[in-house]
């Protein structure tokens, strides 16, 4: 009979995913787990339509509204006070395909990739084998990161990280998303700044021969035991999203 159940109450319509990229990317974030794809799928679809309309308006910086307590909680890491909170997305357009991404942020290290910026770096997967879901052969990976990055001043920050990944299908191929948390608050070389709480998902989409893509970042910090400024720390983590995309799109370009 519970076979029989979907048949009998008829099918769900897919859930009505946010229109706008400062709620669409929280609603990824929090889907991003969900056994049913639905919500994803949709969400990707919305993502989609943005980008391919407005793109330019998020290559410089966006900001977008917090995550919600409910999307804290599904990571399993307890209560969190999300007082502070701020968040960023920017957008990227790459010549190469998400298959390109995929490969070079799973099979490799971010020592490999990000150049200077990390001293140390571990990765340990521990649901799903980082070559299949590269073939395509599975749709969800889970891993632990452990590193020590460099920045000027003498800054060093040492986080440890949880980490998902996940395939979702749309109308123009498979797409990646993964997000990464702060599981403890970062080991901070200075005194005077602390970095309690980060949130980051990115998104890459096929568009042509090439690729498009979206990252979040959310981040609780503070200076002299004061809050940071809330748009020098969205300024500094759309610095950092940009790097990133940059970092990436020159280690495919070079061959991987």
């Amino acid at each position: 009979m519970m076979l029989l159940l979907p048949m009998l109450t008829g099918c769900r319509p897919p859930p009505d995913a946010p229109q706008e990229l400062d709620e669409l990317v929280g609603y990824l974030f929090n889907h991003l787990a969900d056994e049913d794809p639905a919500a994803m799928e949709a969400g990707a679809a919305n993502l989609d339509s943005w980008l391919s309309r407005r793109l330019e308006e998020t290559i410089e910086g966006y900001r977008v509204q917090n995550l919600s307590t409910e999307a804290v909680s599904a990571l399993g890491e307890g209560e969190r006070d999300l007082t502070g909170l701020a968040g960023a997305a920017v957008g990227h357009e790459s010549p190469h395909p998400v298959s390109d991404w995929v490969d070079a942020i799973v099979l490799n290290s971010a020592l490999d990739i990000y150049g200077d910026t990390y001293e140390t770096f571990k990765r340990t997967y521990y649901v799903g084998e980082p070559k299949n879901f590269a073939a395509g052969k599975e749709d969800w990976l889970e891993a632990e990161t452990w590193s020590t990055s460099s920045y000027a001043l003498g800054l060093t920050m040492e986080t440890n990280s949880g980490n998902e990944y996940r395939m979702v299908e749309t109308e123009k191929g498979p797409a990646m998303i993964y997000r990464t948390w702060l599981r403890k608050p970062a080991t901070v070389s200075l005194d005077f700044l602390s970095v309690e709480q980060q949130y980051y998902m990115w998104m890459h989409l096929p568009r042509g021969t090439g690729s498009v893509s979206i990252q979040a970042t959310w981040v609780i910090a503070t200076l002299s035991d004061a809050p940071i400024d809330e748009n020098l720390a969205l300024d500094l983590v759309i610095g950092g999203m940009e790097g990133n995309a940059a970092s990436v799109d020159e280690f495919n370009s070079d061959g991987g």
